[in-house]
């Protein structure tokens, strides 16, 4: 077995990834988070079930070498892959930006933005309680298009760890979701997707796969969100 398995075994890890983008085209923007204490299992189904999939769907195996992007999946794969994240020992919270509402001057500069979401979010899923553990935050590295990898570990754990003075081991790990590792990050691409279905679109068939699941649920700016 891998020794990331070993790594991560019984320690928290809050898995991220986006979907939408930052003021291009659509109105929303979404980070998804599945909070769990057993990467290896998610890793496992995630991996199982994608597998069987380029087998029946030898077309979509042949876009990456380990992954199947959600938007590129067909309707029967994401409602599979989404019922099984749901019956994982996880929880989902996600942070969605309303762009209409959102300041020009903060849309120019996305790495700004993007960290700011990022730490509302976080602020969310970690508090004292996480004092004396290891929390691993784990991101898509192709997230570094908006934000540089050093540029949003060195904000959080500024804030984390000095800011809100937690006695947290942080570590911030990017993976390449195409990675043999990396099958949670596809998990966490699928939810992304499928709350932007929702809120860009409308389409809630897919998030009513996995909403008992969802822990915190955050909208931004509050105020004039949606209107």
């Amino acid at each position: 077995m891998p020794t990331l398995f070993n790594r991560y075994n019984n320690q928290r890890c809050l898995i991220f990834d986006e979907s939408g983008n930052l003021g291009n085209s659509g109105r929303y923007f979404v980070i998804a988070c599945i909070d769990t204490h057993n990467y290896k299992a998610l890793h496992n189904i995630i991996k199982k079930k994608l597998g069987v999939a380029k087998q029946l769907f030898q077309e979509l195996a042949c876009l990456h070498s380990n992954e199947i992007k959600a938007k590129d999946a067909y309707p029967c794969v994401k409602y599979h892959i989404l019922e099984c994240i749901a019956n994982k020992d996880l929880s989902i919270s996600y942070i969605v930006a309303d762009l209409k509402y959102i300041k020009p001057a903060l849309l120019e500069d996305k790495n700004i933005l993007y960290n700011y979401l990022m730490k509302l979010l976080i602020d969310n899923l970690v508090s004292e309680k996480d004092n004396n553990t290891v929390l691993n935050l784990i991101c898509d590295n192709h997230t570094t298009k908006i934000a540089s990898g050093n540029s949003f570990e060195e904000y959080i754990k500024l804030h984390l760890i000095y800011e809100k003075d937690y006695d947290i081991n942080l570590n911030v790990v990017y993976m390449d979701s195409d990675d043999r590792n990396a099958y949670p990050i596809q998990a966490a691409d699928y939810v992304a997707n499928a709350l932007y279905g929702w809120y860009e679109y409308g389409d809630k068939i897919y998030y009513n796969q996995f909403k008992s699941k969802v822990y915190n649920a955050l909208k931004f700016p509050y105020r004039n969100f949606g209107k």
